[in-house]
């Protein structure tokens, strides 16, 4: 294995690992008629991971990050539902941008980024809606005795909550990883040479 191959693989198990206790704390309600749909920043590392090793490596790091809340911060139901669903909107968030980014395009580098910020929000939206669907309401309901059909109503939930807290995550995931990339951009060099 080689100098780099190690120092990629360290970089991954630490985005991971604080990726991984990003789930945890903070947890942040942004709607409050949703107090129970929580923001958590642990895409920052995955972003930071996505600028300075690649697509390949962030997703390791939602998958890793993943697979250590489902084993070691374990809440039941909530977590084997709602990990899944965290996990896909996460990734169509890194997938979209990633896209975007290889894009060659002559607009201003802030206006590109702005764009590319709220196409992911919006792709992240649309797959939220269609996993809160098909995967999240139905096994609630069956494992949780949380029927949101009877509780909220389904349009209420899904146009009134989950689509306006994804939309919003989406951009303050966004700004907050960009920050942070910005923040330790004088580190990149080091780690990756």
């Amino acid at each position: 294995m080689t100098r780099n191959t190690t120092k990629k693989l360290t970089l991954v198990a630490v985005f991971s690992a604080i990726s991984f206790a990003l789930t945890i704390f903070p947890q942040i309600a942004i709607i409050p008629s949703a107090s129970f749909l929580k923001i958590d920043f642990s895409i920052v590392p995955a972003f930071l991971a996505f600028s300075w090793l690649g697509l390949g490596s962030a997703v390791w790091v939602l998958v890793i990050r993943t697979l250590l809340k489902l084993i070691l911060f374990n809440e039941g139901a909530n977590t084997y539902i709602g990990m899944p669903v965290n996990l896909v909107i996460a990734l169509t968030f890194l997938l979209v941008l990633a896209v975007m980014v290889k894009g060659e395009v002559r607009w201003p580098k802030w206006l590109w980024q702005s764009v590319s910020a709220v196409i992911a929000s919006v792709a992240m939206t649309v797959v939220a809606y269609l996993a809160n669907i098909v995967w999240a309401i139905p096994l609630y309901a069956r494992f949780a005795n949380f029927d949101i059909a009877k509780f909220i109503g389904i349009k209420v939930y899904l146009w009134g909550m989950v689509v306006p807290f994804n939309l919003l995550e989406g951009l303050i995931w966004f700004i907050v990883s960009v920050m942070v990339v910005a923040i330790l951009a004088p580190f990149k060099k080091s780690f990756r040479s």
